[in-house]
């Protein structure tokens, strides 16, 4: 008899979530971004990306990850970054954020942008057709597309 083991659930953005970027912190050696839930479902994040646009630098969600309606999750990077699922995750203990702006953009386990936030400038959605991107991967490899229009 095969032994029964538990698949990552891997889903692009469902219908009744609302995945948004709230803010990023670049000040000092401590950085972090924080996402939050704002729709009425839960959303897995098995297969989500957060990457930095000018340093193409990704952040791949740990697959056990459920965000919760309402709820606000802390990506942390640089010196004494926060370590302390499921609330506030490590990126790494290095820098990831450039100094003098980025645009931070989060796609869903197919690839597809589902929101972005530019800083020190406001707010970018990421319905805005000139700046969609997407996420592919080869051999191995991934980068940052635009968007293919159909």
């Amino acid at each position: 008899m095969r032994k029964r083991t538990a698949q990552p659930t891997r889903a692009g953005q469902l219908t009744g979530t609302q995945l948004q970027i709230v803010t990023i912190h670049n000040d000092g050696l401590r950085e972090s971004i924080t996402l939050a839930n704002q729709g009425t479902l839960a959303q897995p994040m098995c297969g989500w990306v957060l990457a930095t646009l000018r340093g193409e630098r990704f952040y791949f969600f740990p697959d056990d990850v459920v965000m919760l309606p309402e709820m606000m999750v802390t990506i942390h990077s640089g010196q004494d970054a926060l370590d302390a699922p499921p609330r506030d995750l490590l990126w790494a203990r290095e820098q990831m954020w450039n100094n003098r702006g980025d645009v931070a953009v989060l796609f869903d386990s197919n690839g597809l942008e589902v929101d972005r936030y530019t800083y020190p400038h406001k707010r970018i959605l990421g319905s805005a057709a000139q700046h969609r991107k997407q996420l592919v991967r080869d051999s191995g490899t991934w980068w940052m597309v635009d968007e293919l229009r159909t």
